[in-house]
């Protein structure tokens, strides 16, 4: 028997199986599919400030425990200055860190009109990506700089090689 806390302080029963109390489902920023419509990666985008390896990895428990599947290979957590990426990370792994860690500034000079120093809006930063690992996914970029070249070391880029970015697919 479920037990859950309402808003005036009383325990309520069973209110999940009425509709009344669910936990919030995870529905990703974008996802990468293969050809055959397989998850390849998740890929979140936040556009907080100064993101430390310790509140990345805090997010990534925090949607794991929301319903993001074990069998997707990569988990990508990028704001406008770095970008986190976790390879094969398996449930019981939630407290574990990044793999590969990498700065995310050329990808933003690349793509974004806007000047350097400002703040991107999460749904411009979350478009700006989306082009990113589009030309990723479907051209041969040098991978001479960052972050493409922790990208190509980690897998990541050749196991997109062809694939689809899609924006807020559910999983």
């Amino acid at each position: 028997m479920a037990l859950y806390y309402d808003k005036v302080g009383e325990y309520v029963r069973d209110m999940a199986i009425e509709g009344l109390y669910t936990m919030p489902s995870f529905r990703p920023d974008l996802v990468i599919e293969n050809a055959d419509g397989h998850p390849i990666a998740v890929v979140e985008v936040k556009s907080r400030l100064n993101l430390s390896t310790d509140v990345a990895t805090e997010m990534r428990r925090n949607i794991l425990e929301r319903g993001l599947p074990v069998h997707i290979p990569y988990f990508l957590l990028l704001s406008q200055d770095i970008g986190y990426l976790w390879k094969e990370s398996k449930r019981n792994g939630s407290e574990e860190t990044p793999a590969y860690v990498f700065p995310m500034d050329k990808v933003i000079a690349r793509y974004s009109k806007r000047a350097s120093d400002r703040r991107l809006y999460e749904t411009e930063l979350s478009l700006l990506v989306l082009q990113w690992l589009t030309h990723l996914s479907t051209e041969a970029l040098e991978a001479s700089e960052e972050p493409e070249k922790t990208l190509a070391l980690s897998g990541f880029s050749d196991s997109i090689k062809h694939a689809m970015v899609l924006i807020e697919e559910e999983l």
